[in-house]
Order: C-alpha cells, then structure tokens, then sequence
C-alpha cells in the first residue's frame, strides 16, 4: 500500500492542505519549528488506522466545531484482496501519471481508492469510501480499514510489546481452543511453573519480533520470549510480555523499544505496509540510526524484488544523519503561512539540492540559509561567525535559524534559486571578480535571493590586502608559511617580486615599490598560487580578517562582511 495523496481540512493546526507524494515509497517531512508535521502524520493516521479514534473541540482547527474535519487520503499500491468487487473493487477511481484522479480510471491510470474521514459537530467520526460514480459513499468499518496495512510508530509502545488485547503480538499469535486452554494453565500456575515458551504462537511471535528487532538494531542482550509479568491488576492476556531475557523489554532503553516495537508491528503485516515514524532517530545513536534507515530500505528492495508490494515509510525528523542517508526525492519541506494554510514541497520540485543534502544537511532545517561561493568565503565565514554572538547579546546565528554552507562556485546561482523556491530565505555571497550573468542575477532579484558582493571588481584575496595594514599582512604571511612551507612560500614571492628582497618585513617594501601596487600584486599571488583556497584555511585567517574590518569598518570588506551579518541576524 502506498499513500499517493493527502487533502485536510480543519483539522488541528491545518486549515487547508494538498499534498501529492510523488509516488515514493519514502517521504522524509522536514521544517522549520511549528509546521504541523506531525498533525500530517496524524491525518493520515486518523484516517486509516483501525483503531476506533476520538474526536474532541481541541481537534478541530482552532476548536471552531462549525467547520468540519476532513481528511481525504488517496492510497495506491492495492492489494488483490482490496481490487476485488466484492470488496472496494467499485469504488476504485484512476490516478495517471501526471497525478490526476479519473472518477472513470483511464487504460493507462493506475488504480487507487480514496478513504475520507469526516468528523462534524456531534464528533462522530464517519469513515467512507468516495467515488462520484456513486452519490452514496461506502462505510467502512474497523476491519475494513484494517486492510489498509497502516503501522504507526507512535508514545505508547509498551502496549505492543505485550499480549494485551488489541496489541499486535495478540494479533499475530493465532487463537485456538489449545492456546487457549494452554493459556489458562499459564494464569493458574502463575510465574513460577508457566512455561509460555512452549505455545508454539507465542514462541513463533516472540522469534519473529526478535529477528526484526536484530535486522533494525535493537540492543538484544539475550533472546525474546514470552513471560508473565505479574501486576495489582491481577491475570490477563496483558500479564504476557515480550521479554529480553528475564527483563521485560518495555524497560529497556528509548530506542531499543521503538525500534522493538516498530519490528513488531512490521512483522504482523504480510504485504506492504504504511508505516508512521515520528521523529525516526529518537533515543538511537547516529550508527543505530543508519542501521535503521539501511534495514528500512532493504525490505522494501527485498519486496519490490520478490514483485510484493514494497509498502510506504512516512517519516519525519530532525536529524541530519537521518537526511544524508535520503535520496533527494524522498525529502520534503512543510511550512505553514499565517492563516494555518500548509505547504508541502517535493524537494526536487525546483532544482536539485543533492549538493546540500549530502554536503551539509543541517542547513535544511534552518530558516535561512548562505550560500558562500567558494571555499575561501565559506572559511571565513565560519570563523568570523564565531565572534558574532558577542556583538548580538550571546546570540549565534544558529539559535536564530540561519546556516552558512558552501555554494559550490558556479553552482551557487541555480542551487540558491532551487531553495528559495522551498521557502528559504536565500543570501549568495560572491567575489566581485567575475560578473554575475545576466540571467541569473534577474532571477535571484525577482525570486528574492539577496546578492552580497565586495564591489569593485574585488575578490576575497583583493579585499583581505587592500584593507590590511602592514602588520596585518605579515602575519597573513607567517599563517601562510604554515600552509604551504616556508621554502615554498619565499619562491613564490621572489617570483612575484624579483627586484624586492622578501626576506624584510613588508613594512620595509614601499621603500622600493608602491604600496597600492604591491598589495595589488600580492593579492594576485594569493589567488594564483592558492593560498586560501580551501575552507580551513579561510577560517585560520578570519581572526585577522576581522581585525582587519573592525580597524576598516567603511572598506571594502567591512561594509561587505557587514550586510551579511546583518542578514543572517534578519536585520536586512
């Protein structure tokens, strides 16, 4: 089963929301703070869990009751059972390949059935099928919904990792008269003669679970297995628990019992399931969650190469590791506007952001984000951003949702224009050296992507020397010495310099030549020979760069390295 789209109304914090998911069998939600990505997963959710939900005025979208709930969620992928006529096979509607929904399916369109879950004024929850070849809609019941396979990974896994009622263990233990009477022996003789291992479904149960759990990570000091743990509540089926060992596994760690629980209820389903991860690394370490996210995407391969159903992962998360181990269609990016309407947006709707996603994926979860043109630029930033919170009330540029990255050079112009269009605030800093084109800096303009440049034909090593007193300079050149040798560094300023002798302190050299032209020949030698030009070595130099500006606040590089803080603290 695979969710292909989703339409709510009035519920939570959503006013209004399409999304289309693109037909992926993956969909990763991110954004910034409050944008009801959970309330996203909990639509759909609420729409085809079997589970009997409960609606109550804090549900509805600022508990105006006047306007109803309505969550509509497209779902492809189908089952034999599900196409069939006896079951929902005449309710089936048509989806193309454009994303287009067809009442009467085209030859070419895939099938698919719309659920809708409507809740009015009463809170009566009603589940239908809808077609509008058919006025009249068809309830569904729990057990219909049941067929939808939906899996959610949500706050109360200790109930699953038990026989209780309703719990997915007690589901896939098959219920006999000789479980039964087995069972009954096991309550009467209580923990000290039961032997719950010897009912082959709970054993069964228990050796499934444990396999999952293994394949996702989960920390297993022993094996699984079947155990009473005894409460004031006296004997039930709810008395059984998945245990490790001895130990009930509902006190193992956070992340061992969600990624126990999230095997469990995967191992229940035979076909492809819709599983709801909120917030995926949650109590995991970075290794447990690629693990994860490895074993996730191995089944649906295993499945997709067995001709099975492959089933959904609709997942979100804060993580960084959790989106570099995204393929880019997988991402999506979910603000909301002022007045609750939602916006989902394919990450790929508007450029490619590979660059970004595996380069530095932590500035995707920010609000703003710089694009620095080359590695110079993106050293320096780094290390003058250090110093920035002491200017702005111990505030760092983090803490208010901005991220420096690496623009990749030329590629900083359409990479900027691909975020912007995902709701971004964009800046692009540049060298001065080379001209914008043309037609990207009238899109960048009109898009709202700010450009910040030195002026003046200047780039980065331009800018640092024709600001930089002597000093300053000499000790750019002893930092420089670190980076390239000493030996290497004098033959490239006698080279650059033959009628200089460049074993004296610059501040001897305008004797014999003009100052302005030599730090504009220095500056050359710098960009020629590279001695910047890489991300560390830009950041070694910002703590003379910023000296450097703080003594030339008007120069070039002052008034540049000004806006761009500025902007990065949203006060330009």
């Amino acid at each position: 089963m695979r969710v292909e789209q989703l339409k709510v109304k009035n519920f939570r914090g959503i006013k209004h929301l399409e999304w289309n998911l693109m037909a992926q069998s993956i969909c990763c939600l991110i954004g910034v703070g409050d944008s009801a990505k959970t309330t996203v997963l909990d639509a759909v959710e609420a729409a085809l869990s079997p589970r009997w939900m409960t609606f109550n005025e804090a549900d509805f979208h600022h508990a105006n009751t006047a306007e109803d709930i309505e969550v509509e969620v497209t779902i492809g992928e189908l089952s034999r059972a599900l196409l069939s006529d006896g079951r929902f096979g005449l309710y089936l509607r048509g989806l193309s390949s454009e994303g287009q929904l067809n009442d009467e399916p085209e030859d070419t369109d895939d099938p698919v059935l719309t659920v809708r879950l409507s809740v009015d004024a009463t809170m009566e929850p009603v589940w239908s099928l809808v077609c509008d070849r058919y006025p009249v809609p068809r309830i569904l019941s729990s057990r219909d919904k049941a067929m939808f396979c939906l899996v959610r990974l949500a706050g109360d896994e200790a109930r699953h990792l038990t026989w209780a009622q309703g719990s997915v263990l007690s589901k896939m233990t098959e219920a006999n008269d000789e479980t039964a009477k087995m069972l009954a022996n096991a309550y009467r003789s209580a923990r000290q003669s039961a032997d719950l291992g010897s009912i082959p479904e709970l054993a069964r149960a228990a050796i499934s679970a444990e396999t999952a759990a293994r394949s996702l990570g989960a920390y297993i000091n022993e094996s699984y297995n079947p155990d009473l743990e005894l409460g004031r509540g006296g004997f039930s089926s709810g008395s059984i628990a998945l245990h490790d060992g001895s130990v009930p596994l509902r006190l193992a760690g956070l992340g061992t019992r969600r990624l126990a629980t999230l095997a469990v209820q995967r191992s229940a389903i035979s076909e492809g399931a819709i599983v709801l991860v909120d917030e995926i690394e949650q109590g995991l370490e970075p290794h447990r969650v690629l693990g994860a996210m490895a074993q996730l995407k191995k089944w649906q391969k295993e499945a997709e190469s067995a001709h099975l159903a492959k089933g959904q992962i609709l997942m979100t998360t804060h993580s960084d590791v959790v989106l570099a181990e995204l393929p880019a269609p997988s991402l999506f990016i979910v603000s909301r506007s002022s007045g609750s309407v939602s916006e989902i947006k394919h990450a790929l709707s508007s450029g490619d952001i590979s660059r970004v996603l595996k380069g530095a994926p932590r500035a995707l979860f920010a609000r703003r984000i710089l694009l620095c043109e080359g590695a110079t630029e993106l050293g320096l930033m780094l290390g003058v951003r250090e110093h920035y919170p002491d200017r702005h009330g111990g505030v760092p540029i983090e803490q208010l949702g901005s991220a420096i990255i690496d623009g990749g050079g030329s590629a900083g112009p359409p990479l900027a224009l691909a975020l912007r269009a995902l709701g971004y605030h964009v800046g692009l800093f540049r060298d001065s050296d080379r001209k914008l084109d043309a037609h990207f800096a009238t899109k960048l303009q009109a898009q709202g992507v700010r450009v910040i440049e030195y002026g003046g034909e200047l780039n980065t090593e331009r800018a640092v020397f024709q600001s930089a007193n002597n000093t300053q300079i000499e000790s750019l050149l002893e930092l420089v010495t670190g980076f390239i040798s000493e030996p290497t560094l004098m033959d490239h300023l006698e080279k650059g310099f033959p009628a200089i002798d460049v074993t004296d302190s610059f501040d001897e050299w305008d004797l014999v030549g003009d100052d302005a032209n030599l730090r504009f020949r220095m500056s050359d030698l710098a960009a020629e020979k590279s001695w910047f030009k890489t991300a560390e070595r830009g950041r070694a130099i910002s703590p003379i760069v910023l000296e450097i500006m703080n003594g030339s606040p008007a120069s070039a590089i002052g008034a540049c390295f000004n806006t761009v803080e500025n902007w990065l603290y949203g006060n330009a």
